[in-house]
């Protein structure tokens, strides 16, 4: 059973997509050799700053010279799920701004991060400035250990953690050494215990029946997190402070002096009768790396490099860990009329005993709301997104179906190019994502977009065919921060007559 039974469903989704093993060792060689703009490159960062600035700024030029490139790539895709921005309650402080981030804070300006349209989730801008009015929903300022490498080694701080992880043994083995206060609660939160936890976490609880309700369903952050809630708390040095609990409601922290603070829920117009410090929401949740660990998504040699060796300071070769690759595609046994047939891809083909004539058959029966398909044909039609969703007994071909857009989307070029050296079939579509053609602008570094077009198109896939919204891959890689060379190269294509 998960040591986070109790944590509700928006907290337990990993982003373990984005980034590569090859990814991470590639940046972090390029940065050892002094091209840290090589690095960013690497990593779907476009370092859109003035060189003029940075050298007039000692204090910039300094934390430039200290940003990995690859872990602040690690931990802003993770940032895009966190639950200061998914909340639904939380919606209007994040409305046109899901993408902004800011780094650190320079008097009135700010090094923040911002993101690429919805085509291209994966790929990033590091600006230097003052963030758009009304942008800067996520602010990382107090969380360091994020990208800086010089505060790299405090994420294991952020957990509760000492001389080993709460849960953990330092060389990344389940199981406890002296008893952790976050062991302590986080054991009475699952045996809903609520209250017990709040005060064995140091905080002592005035909420009302419904703000306790909250343990249930979606709430800003839980009992075994109060801890990480409280240090961030003190560290503004303010005897207030406040935070967003919802739409009307804020969390209120006070007598931040005494050994056990009050949590308290206040609305607006206690708010504005009483000024406060604001906190900002993401120091308020354990990092996403320890929620995983606990929850059994990841291992410790799942994470990144620099993250397990923070977390888990005796665990052998750290500098081997990092995001598991895609297994390349196997073999599927699939009940088809009174028979078994193997599906394999083989030389960019999903291969099936069938002559070529029985896919085009299938499908228009389908198209003439003829029987649901079933066996082979369902297998075919489900990858090439005729049908939105394999019948259950086709779930190892879901899985990679599924696994593989979700990777190539966040901009795995590295798995796409091992995939299709595997043999895999490039003709896989989701019901209305439209092909590999039109995730190739999200595709990270840029010149992989490159390599692999003519290896697309030679596989006969369509740089004109539509998504759901009517949208072709021409059009796709012409919208704003995609690859200009790949746009170019698009649109240098013949069209059909």
């Amino acid at each position: 059973m998960s040591r986070l039974a109790a944590m509700p469903d928006d907290h337990k989704r990993p982003q373990r997509y984005g980034v590569t093993r090859a990814q991470i060792a590639r940046a972090q060689r390029l940065r050892r050799e002094g091209d840290w703009l090589g690095a960013c490159h690497a990593c779907g960062i476009e370092v859109a700053i003035d060189p003029g600035i940075v050298a007039e700024r000692a204090d910039l030029a300094d934390d430039l010279r200290h940003l990995v490139p690859d872990l602040l790539r690690w931990h802003a895709l993770r940032l895009q799920r966190h639950p200061a921005r998914t909340d639904w309650r939380l919606k209007w402080t994040a409305y046109g701004a899901r993408a902004v981030t800011s780094l650190a804070r320079y008097g009135e300006d700010a090094l923040y991060l911002t993101g690429w349209p919805d085509r291209a989730p994966a790929r990033f801008a590091l600006r230097f400035g003052r963030p758009p009015d009304g942008h800067e929903t996520t602010t990382l300022a107090g969380l360091r250990e994020l990208w800086d490498d010089r505060q790299a080694g405090n994420l294991a701080a952020r957990c509760g953690g000492g001389t080993s992880l709460p849960f953990f043994t330092a060389d990344g083995r389940p199981g406890s050494g002296p008893a952790s206060p976050v062991e302590r609660v986080v054991r009475l939160f699952n045996d809903f215990r609520p209250d017990d936890a709040w005060r064995a976490a140091g905080v002592e609880p005035e909420l009302t029946d419904r703000i306790r309700g909250w343990h249930d369903t979606l709430r800003p952050f839980d009992a075994p997190a109060a801890p990480q809630a409280l240090a961030a708390a003190r560290r503004t040095g303010a005897d207030v402070v406040w935070a967003h609990a919802g739409e009307r409601e804020y969390f209120w922290f006070d007598r931040l002096d005494t050994a056990a603070p009050r949590l308290s829920v206040v609305d607006s117009r206690w708010l504005r009768r009483h000024p406060a410090v604001e906190l900002p929401l993401t120091e308020l949740f354990w990092p996403a790396d320890f929620v995983d660990l606990m929850a059994g998504r990841l291992g410790p040699r799942d994470l990144h490099p620099m993250v397990a060796a923070a977390l888990f300071p005796a665990l052998p070769g750290p500098e081997d860990c990092g995001p598991p690759p895609l297994p390349p595609p196997a073999p599927v046994r699939v009940a088809c009329a009174e028979e078994w047939h193997v599906l394999e891809h083989r030389d960019g083909v999903l291969s099936a005993p069938h002559p070529p004539e029985y896919l085009e058959r299938e499908a228009a029966l389908l198209a003439l709301r003829g029987p649901r398909p079933t066996g082979c044909a369902a297998a075919l039609l489900f990858w090439r997104g005729v049908l939105a969703r394999a019948p259950r007994e086709l779930r190892e071909v879901q899985e990679l179906h599924r696994e593989l857009l979700a990777r190539v989307a966040a901009g795995e070029a590295d798995t796409l190019e091992a995939m299709l050296d595997a043999g895999l079939d490039p003709h896989c579509r989701s019901a209305g994502s439209g092909t590999l053609l039109h995730l190739l602008p999200g595709l990270v570094p840029d010149e992989a977009a490159l390599r692999l077009l003519p290896r697309l198109l030679a596989a006969g896939l369509d740089p004109d065919a539509e998504d759901r919204r009517g949208v072709t891959p021409r059009a796709a890689a012409g919208e704003p921060g995609a690859n200009r060379a790949l746009a170019a190269a698009l649109r240098a294509l013949p069209r059909p007559p």
